[in-house]
C-alpha cells in the first residue's frame, strides 16, 4: 500500500543520477554512437568490450530517441503498475521483457554468441525492452527506482 495507487513518474537522467545502481542513460542512451569508433564508447564496441566498456556483452542497444525512451518506459509502467507494486511489494524488483509494438532502437547482437565462433557484432533494429525496477533500499516509505531499461534484441 505504501507504494500507491498511481505509478510513479519517471525522469531517466535525474533517476540515472539519484541511485548509483541505475544506468538506463549512461549504456543505453541515444547519445551514445552506433558504431565503432577508435578510442570513444560506442554501441558496436560493447560486443567487443572496447573502450569505455568493463566488458564484452553479446547484445548491444541505444535507445532510438530520448522522446520514445520516456515514452515507452512511462507507458509500460503506467499500464503495468499493479504487477509492478506487487513484485516491488513481494520481493523488492521487477523484471521484465516485452514488446512495445513499435520500433524503439537500434544496436548489434553477437553473432557468434560468446563462444560458438568468433565475436561478430550484428547490426539490428528492435520493438523489445528489457527493464529492472527496484525499491531504494532502507526508504521509508518504499522508492521505486529504475535500475535499468533498454531495447534488446533477444527476448
Amino acid at each position: 500500500d505504501d507504494l500507491g495507487d498511481e505509478p510513479p513518474r519517471f525522469n531517466i537522467a535525474a533517476n540515472d543520477a539519484a541511485h548509483d545502481e541505475a544506468h538506463t542513460g549512461d549504456h543505453h542512451g541515444p547519445q551514445i554512437p552506433l558504431q565503432h569508433i577508435p578510442g570513444v564508447k560506442t554501441i558496436e564496441g560493447r560486443i567487443y568490450g572496447g573502450h569505455g566498456w568493463a566488458e564484452h556483452k553479446n547484445g548491444s542497444f541505444k535507445w532510438d530517441n530520448f522522446a520514445i525512451m520516456h515514452r515507452t518506459i512511462s507507458d509500460y509502467v503506467n499500464e503495468h503498475w499493479e504487477l509492478i507494486r506487487t513484485n516491488l511489494a513481494m520481493n523488492g524488483r521487477h523484471r521484465a521483457v516485452f514488446d512495445a509494438g513499435h520500433r524503439v532502437g537500434e544496436g548489434f547482437v553477437n553473432r557468434g554468441m560468446g563462444g560458438a565462433g568468433p565475436r561478430q557484432a550484428q547490426y539490428m533494429t528492435t520493438s523489445v525492452v528489457r527493464i529492472l525496477i527496484r525499491v531504494v533500499p532502507g526508504s521509508d516509505p518504499p522508492e521505486p527506482f529504475i535500475v535499468t531499461a533498454f531495447p534488446a534484441g533477444l527476448g
